[in-house]
């Protein structure tokens, strides 16, 4: 049934039920009544009915323009958020908080003031509505005085239809835009405030060439509240996505400092070891001298890739595509080769394939800053390697017959070697110990799970 007819029949109904009425009087009492005055009666119940009729009418076009209304500004509301949640980059959702609030209801400027951690300042201030040139010639952005002071403080909406005669106006900067009214409300992130989002000059038709200004309502500043606790969250996610990028950032810095000092750093060490031994023997052995040479250069030329597929964040070369077993080989071999020490290496049961790459490259780096250890501080004349699989745990032992290390270089130890073996045996999830052995020297224990 349409309203039209719902309309009529609020008039018919009622003036037919009368015309029955008023037929059954006369009928029982003929003459009682007279024509004239059935007819005025008809005409007053007419009327009456006609005027309930518009009244309740009139009621019902109100509530359901009103429903209209705000649904539409619930289904603003509503793309205003989802267009929030695609963006990560904390200055661009700050940015579009203030352009979404100005469109969600319309207004002429729109600012949001970033609070400092204590909430007593503006950190930062965006605005919308306002051009870069306008923002030059205005200068200074706000701090929090005035009306954004008595929102910062209290946290509670602000409504306000006449900015220059409120008590607590501190008066515009000369060049800044003519602001009637103003409405206002905080947000907060876990209760506590972390901004101020305002709007200011509402216009009565966004699409005229000359809109009027008008007095902001309760009802937006309920729909300005209810965005704001959207924009909390947006602003929210991006600052954690940042804080996420950034620790990414510091741990790959870590990494990339560790990996250098573990690898590449290394092997040029080395280089300079052989290259010292080569200055000795050049004379009384230039054929083995050029080896060393040759063999020399191809250590950097692998350096360098290494350093440049860490610019390229990829993994160091030296250990691609060799298993535990090959690398803890290869690194035996080069310790002899350049300091003529023995070198055992002892496998017990130890299937490769068990180990990942992943794992393989850590414990080898461990390994390579174990042996550079006793390169450069054991002065060993015999180093034993074993590696053992314990019940599904893969351990690797290190040990020289070298200069014991000090419990007191353990605890002081300024360089970056210990505590890299210790970050590699975290990644790897088990534990590492370096320590005096029994017979004399020092002994590097690594213990991890393996599948």
């Amino acid at each position: 049934m349409n309203k039209r007819l719902l309309r009529w029949l609020t008039i018919v109904l009622p003036v037919g039920f009368f015309v029955a009425l008023l037929s059954t009087i006369d009928y029982f009492f003929k003459g009682y009544f007279s024509f004239w005055g059935i007819l005025s009666a008809l005409l007053v119940i007419s009327l009456g009915a006609g005027v309930f009729s518009t009244w309740v009418f009139g009621f019902i076009d109100n509530r359901e323009e009103e429903i209209r209304r705000r649904a539409k500004q619930l289904e603003a509301l509503n793309s205003a958020s989802l267009a929030l949640t695609t963006e990560l980059d904390l200055s661009l959702v700050l940015q579009k908080v203030v352009d979404i609030s100005r469109g969600l209801i319309n207004s002429r400027y729109c600012a949001l003031g970033v609070l400092n951690e204590d909430g007593t300042y503006f950190e930062q201030f965006i605005t919308s509505g306002i051009s870069l040139d306008e923002k030059n010639t205005i200068g200074e952005p706000p701090h929090g005085k005035g009306l954004f002071k008595v929102l910062m403080q209290e946290g509670k909406p602000l409504l306000v239809d006449d900015i220059v005669s409120h008590e607590k106006h501190s008066g515009f900067p000369e060049a800044h835009p003519k602001m009637d009214n103003l409405v206002g409300v905080p947000v907060r992130i876990k209760g506590k405030v972390i901004g101020d989002l305002y709007l200011s000059e509402k216009l009565d038709d966004a699409y005229s060439k000359n809109p009027k200004v008008i007095p902001y309502t309760q009802e937006d500043q309920q729909v300005l509240e209810m965005f704001a606790t959207q924009a909390a969250i947006a602003i929210e996610n991006a600052r954690l996505y940042r804080q996420i990028q950034d620790l990414a950032v510091l741990e790959e810095r870590e990494r990339f400092g560790m990996d250098l000092h573990d690898g590449t750093i290394q092997s040029i060490y080395a280089v300079g070891l052989i290259l010292e031994d080569v200055k000795r023997r050049l004379v009384s052995e230039p054929e083995s001298s050029k080896e060393k040479i040759t063999q020399s250069i191809i250590s950097l030329n692998n350096a360098i890739s290494d350093i440049r597929n860490y610019i390229l964040d990829l993994r160091p070369q030296h250990f691609q595509g060799r298993n535990v077993v090959q690398g803890i080989e290869e690194l035996a071999r080069a310790l002899r080769a350049n300091t003529f020490m023995n070198v055992d290496v002892d496998i017990d049961e130890i299937d490769p394939e068990k180990l990942s790459s992943e794992q393989t490259i850590e414990i080898l780096q461990i390994a390579q800053e174990a042996l550079t250890n006793v390169q450069k501080h054991a002065r060993a004349s015999s180093l034993d390697i074993s590696l053992e699989n314990n019940n599904g745990r893969f351990e690797m032992r290190i040990r020289d017959n070298g200069v014991s290390i000090h419990e007191d270089a353990l605890r002081n130890s300024s360089g970056n070697g210990l505590k890299n073996m210790s970050e590699r045996a975290s990644i790897l999830n088990g534990e590492i110990s370096v320590g005096q052995f029994e017979g004399g020297g020092t002994e590097v224990y690594l213990n991890i799970p393996i599948k």
